[in-house]
C-alpha cells in the first residue's frame, strides 16, 4: 500500500522530482542585468540604473517561494529601492508564486518570474502555464470566503500607487504588477 509521503509513494516520488527540479534550477545562473552584469548599472553613484531585468524560471514546487523571495530581495536592495516598497514587492511575489505553486503545478513545469526597473516604475510579472485568470484579482469583495490572499495583494499595490493585471496568453497567464520605484534614502 502506498502512503502519501512515505519512500516508494507516487507523492514522495513527486516531492523527490520537485526537490530535484529545484536544485537543478539553483545550479543555473539568473539571466542578470540588461549588460550581463551581476552589478547594476549605476550602483554606488548617484546616476540612477539604466533600464534593468531579471528573469528566473523556477519548478512549482513550494520550496522555489522562499527561493524567489531571497532572490528578488538581493536584487531590489542592488537597485536601492526603497524599504516599504521591496516589503511590498515581496509580498506580492510570495503570494503570487505561492498561489502558482498551489493552483498551477499540475498544469505547468515551471513558474517564471520577472522583475524590471525602468522609466522610475519596477514591474513584476509572475507567469505560470495554467489557463485560467484568478477571479479574486477580478471580483473579489470582503465577504469571499477564498481569494483574500490576491485581496490583499490588490489593496496594497493600490497603496503603493501601483497597478495590476492579468495577461492571457497562449499558453497560461502573466500576472503583471507595476509600481513607481521610490529610491531607498
Amino acid at each position: 500500500m502506498n502512503v502519501p509521503g512515505r519512500p516508494g509513494s507516487r507523492r514522495a516520488a513527486h516531492r523527490e522530482s520537485a526537490d530535484a527540479r529545484l536544485r537543478r534550477s539553483q545550479e543555473i545562473p539568473a539571466q542578470l542585468y540588461s549588460d550581463g552584469t551581476a552589478t547594476p548599472p549605476g550602483r554606488g553613484t548617484h546616476a540612477s540604473p539604466g533600464p534593468v531585468l531579471v528573469r528566473w524560471t523556477l519548478p512549482p514546487v513550494v520550496a522555489a517561494v522562499p527561493e524567489v523571495r531571497h532572490r528578488l530581495r538581493d536584487v531590489l536592495r542592488g537597485w536601492r529601492i526603497a524599504d516599504e516598497l521591496e516589503d511590498t514587492l515581496l509580498l506580492v511575489a510570495t503570494e503570487l508564486v505561492s498561489n502558482s505553486v498551489r493552483h498551477a503545478a499540475l498544469l505547468t513545469e515551471r513558474v517564471r518570474v520577472t522583475l524590471a526597473l525602468a522609466q522610475g516604475r519596477v514591474r513584476l510579472d509572475v507567469s505560470d502555464d495554467h489557463p485560467f485568470r484568478p477571479r479574486a484579482l477580478m471580483d473579489t469583495d470582503e465577504e469571499s470566503e477564498d481569494g483574500r490572499g490576491l485581496l490583499i495583494v490588490k489593496l496594497i499595490v493600490a497603496e503603493a500607487q501601483g497597478v495590476i493585471d492579468v495577461l492571457s496568453s497562449d499558453n497560461g497567464k502573466t500576472i503583471r504588477v507595476r509600481v513607481p520605484a521610490t529610491p531607498r534614502a
